[in-house]
């Protein structure tokens, strides 16, 4: 039994022995493989390492379209603005500067007068505060107005038989011609302006007549003084008083310039 008991005993220390061994041998050979290994690290170390280590470098400037088209926009803006600028400044000189007027002569007519010695009196006046002046002789027929009437008829009986029949229309403005071409005829009124003549014949169509309109001319005949001025008025209000009050007729007229 003691045997028994003995040897048992030495396996168990056996086996103790070989166990312990095992063990040591196993660590030994961790501890070569750690330290052939690198070290593990955490991402978030080592990014905490990066930031304190490693310098930092500038984050390079990211220019977008938009920017591009902000900074265009914002020279194009300076641009126009100077350019304005520029207009108001070129504005102000240009009003600041006199504004230079020419005066070009206008040609003017003065008459009709009916004597060769008032004309030349006249002319020599003209002269005399420096005009060049030309004479000429020269026959006017001048639109005086417009006509309304009856046109001629046989006789003066005929015409008072027309008169009777106005008479009883109510019309009270009229007159027989006595003489001249228009002899027998029955005036019904002369008028300035042709509305009125055309509004005097409308009326007289209404009661049945048969009116019509002429335009009325008057002829003068004269000698005129033509003369070119920039003045004005054209002549010296003195001067043009002293003229017409040897001759009621003459005036002074705005006339075409001859090249």
């Amino acid at each position: 039994m003691k045997i028994v008991v003995g040897v048992l005993l030495a396996v168990n220390l056996l086996v103790l022995f070989w166990i312990i061994q095992s063990e040591n041998q196993v660590n030994s050979l961790a501890l070569e493989r750690a330290s052939n290994m690198p070290l593990l690290q955490l991402l978030s170390e080592k990014d905490t390492k990066l930031t304190q280590n490693e310098p930092v470098k500038p984050t390079p400037e990211v220019i977008t379209e938009q920017t591009k088209v902000l900074n265009a926009s914002s020279e194009t803006t300076s641009t126009e603005i100077q350019a304005k600028e520029a207009i108001k400044t070129t504005a102000i000189v240009e009003k600041s500067q006199p504004e230079a007027i020419f005066l070009e002569d206008a040609c003017y007519s003065l008459g009709p007068f009916e004597k060769d010695k008032e004309a030349n009196s006249a002319f020599s006046k003209l002269q005399n505060i420096g005009l060049g002046v030309k004479k000429r002789y020269e026959t006017r027929r001048e639109l005086t107005g417009f006509w309304v009437y009856i046109p001629p008829l046989q006789s003066r009986a005929d015409a008072k038989k027309v008169v009777s029949i106005l008479k009883r229309r109510g019309v009270k403005d009229y007159l027989i011609v006595s003489n001249g071409v228009k002899k027998h005829a029955i005036s019904l009124g002369f008028f300035r302006t042709q509305e009125g003549a055309q509004q005097r014949k409308t009326h007289m169509q209404t009661l049945g007549l048969a009116p019509v309109m002429d335009e009325s001319y008057k002829e003068s005949s004269g000698f005129w003084l033509d003369f070119n001025s920039s003045a004005t008025p054209a002549l010296p209000a003195p001067l043009v008083e002293a003229v017409q009050s040897q001759n009621d007729s003459v005036s002074v007229k705005k006339r075409q310039c001859l090249k």
